[in-house]
């Protein structure tokens, strides 16, 4: 209707323009008539166009595909729920269980893992091994948990120690394939599939101990060499800056012979959000110049997350907010479509640091998904909203192209795994869409989930869900709320 009333518009202003070169008082007066008449008749169609928008269309092209092994969306996992100080704070079994419980509904099929040099070796003298401390039986249950639940695991080496473990290249290298042989080779966690050499490492050696560069190169060759040798089957993540670019370019031209997977991290503003398809395509384009035997580079987002006015190591408000689910969503559907091959939100679940592995020991980490001990672990909306991506993605499923027209109507991504389909579509603007999804495939049996303020004010799970959808000639229409998320999806996995 808007484009033909649009069309009706410029006809009509250009007979008036026409008209009005004639002199005669009388014409003017007519024409002035004729354009209240067509503004009167106008307004309230344009007005309640510009409520539900023109009619947007979604296609999917099942034979385009963006990524052929997408690894999923994970969190980020801090791994003290058993120790000693977090049960002094009250946690107990039962709410042991509850956690485990809902990581287990979420499906994660990534999560990222802290062990700092604290857990293992104490002392820093590379020889002298602790496996069998609070923090490592802590460490143990958390593996057993992924293990059994087919996660992925990336483990993180985290260095917080006063005096650099690093210094001492090949100690230091020794050091990490004795914990990952213990891990995997002792303790059989299989389901340790990469190794991250520190946290955020631009600021361990370029701010805060001033390493030199050459030591990080190094020290990722001997733990390569270390891995061939011990027959580990760990695949190395490097880089890990938070928004350097520059420590990313020089570390994927040092080290793309060495490390199989490159990373980054990324803490946006709101208002920056726009700012993630150029991030993603920016670094995957550094990894592919660095590396032109590759069919696809490799690159995943280890944590990310968004901004509010009290953010900090240990803190952001915004968790809480019903709209940073809808910014997840967006940075998500952005990373599917920009070819990123996973993503870890930072973080799973609130809970306390323990001293002996964090400066600033005792602290609460009140970033997660749910909340702590103290708040009765209250789910916040993000959790509803991000367990769409996690449970609904599954592991090394293909990312298909998907269009959108008129581009910036709203954002969508559909993933393909064994037949299966999960078509996200996001509606972060004020206004409520309407919209038709083009399908060249059958996608019968589908259902519908939605996430939107309404749905967490009146359902159990916070999540509207209407299922028995069928395939309608090919095509789904439906309207989309403003701020809101929809899922189609005929994965069995609820």
């Amino acid at each position: 209707m808007f484009p033909y009333l649009y069309e009706v518009f410029i006809q009509s202003q250009k007979l008036i323009k026409r008209m009005m070169n004639k002199k005669s008082s009388y014409t003017r007066k007519i024409l002035l008539l004729i354009a209240i008449v067509f503004f009167c008749f106008l307004l309230p169609l344009w007005a309640s166009d510009k409520k539900q928008g023109p009619g947007i269309n979604i296609e999917i092209y099942p034979d385009q595909t963006i990524n052929e092994h997408f690894c999923g969306f994970g969190a980020e996992t801090l791994p003290w729920l058993w120790t000693k100080e977090n049960m002094e704070m009250g946690v107990d079994d039962i709410d042991i269980r509850l956690n485990l419980e809902r990581i287990k509904e979420m499906r994660l099929p990534i999560t990222r893992i802290f062990v700092p040099w604290e857990t293992w070796n104490p002392s820093v003298d590379y020889k002298t091994f602790s496996w069998d401390s609070d923090v490592m039986l802590s460490l143990y249950k958390t593996l057993d948990f992924y293990q059994k639940n087919g996660t992925k695991v990336i483990l993180v080496t985290v260095d917080w120690l006063k005096d650099s473990p690093w210094l001492n290249e090949k100690a230091s290298a020794g050091a990490v394939l004795e914990l990952l042989g213990h891990l995997v080779k002792v303790k059989g966690y299989t389901c340790i599939k990469f190794w991250t050499l520190t946290n955020e490492p631009e600021l361990t050696y370029g701010w805060l101990k001033k390493l030199p560069y050459e030591n990080y190169v190094r020290v990722h060759k001997l733990v390569k060499e270390g891995l061939k040798k011990k027959s580990l089957p760990i695949k190395i993540i490097a880089s890990d800056e938070v928004e350097s670019r520059e420590w990313f370019d020089k570390t994927v031209r040092n080290l793309s012979t060495t490390a199989d997977i490159f990373a980054s991290h990324a803490y946006f503003y709101p208002a920056q959000l726009f700012l993630f398809p150029d991030f993603f395509r920016e670094r995957l384009k550094i990894i592919d110049k660095a590396s032109l035997s590759r069919k696809h580079p490799i690159f995943f987002l280890t944590e990310f997350g968004f901004r509010g006015t009290n953010f900090g190591a240990c803190t952001n408000g915004l968790m809480g907010d019903y709209e940073y689910g809808i910014y997840t969503a967006q940075m998500c559907i952005d990373a599917l479509n920009s070819g990123v091959d996973g993503a870890s939100l930072w973080c799973l679940y609130q809970i306390r640091l323990v001293h002996v592995i964090h400066p600033e020991g005792g602290k609460m980490m009140r970033i997660g998904l749910w909340a702590y001990k103290d708040k009765d672990w209250q789910p916040f909306p993000i959790f509803y909203l991000y367990r769409l991506f996690t449970k609904y993605i599954k592991s090394d499923s293909k990312v298909l192209k998907v269009q959108v027209s008129p581009s910036d109507a709203l954002k969508a991504a559909c993933v393909e795994k064994e037949g299966k389909y999960s078509l996200f579509v996001v509606n972060p603007t004020d206004q409520e869409k309407v919209f038709s999804v083009k399908l060249s495939f059958e996608f019968l049996n589908y259902k519908k989930y939605i996430y939107d303020k309404s749905a967490l004010a009146i359902s159990e799970n916070a999540l509207s869900l209407i299922s028995g959808q069928n395939k309608i000639k090919g095509r789904i229409e439906d309207n989309i709320a403003a701020h809101s998320v929809i899922l189609y999806s005929n994965l069995d996995n609820d």
